[in-house]
């Protein structure tokens, strides 16, 4: 079975933000603030931040991913998904003028070589693998 074809359509993102929420709340509702939970409730503004965040910080890129982890080979996506910190690192950069410094450069370096290596020698191996057994590669439905 496909990564991410366990629960179909978005409902087990949607699920999963849930629990979340209601994992978080509570501490929320706990937690000293500057201003207590009920009076950020009141102001629009700030709702409006808060459901802004939650789009754009979860909702959108789990969505993005979900989709990309059923529609491409698990292979190109695990290699984009270690691509991940390089982007973050970069947008940290030009969006907040993060230093990210040459050490986290070189952990970066390698985290994506390690992937990209690892999918090259999973799949070499796996093709021989096929070839020896006199097997034809099954492809992968896509979902409708």
């Amino acid at each position: 079975m496909p990564g991410g074809a366990l629960v179909p359509g978005a409902s087990g993102l949607a699920v999963a933000m849930l629990v979340g929420a209601a994992f978080i709340a509570p501490a929320a509702a706990v937690v000293p603030a500057p201003q207590p939970l009920w009076n950020a409730a009141q102001d629009p503004v700030l709702l409006l931040m808060i459901f802004g965040t939650a789009m754009f910080a979860s909702v959108i890129p789990y969505s993005a991913e979900l989709m990309a982890l059923r529609n491409l080979p698990q292979q190109v996506f695990s290699v984009l998904m270690s691509m991940e910190p390089a982007i973050a690192a970069i947008a940290g950069w030009a969006l907040l003028n993060q230093e990210t410094g040459p050490i986290r450069w070189v952990a970066i370096c390698l985290l994506m070589t390690a992937s990209v290596g690892i999918t090259l020698t999973t799949a070499q191996s796996g093709s021989s693998k096929q070839q020896d057994e006199g097997e034809e590669p099954v492809p992968v439905p896509l979902p409708e």
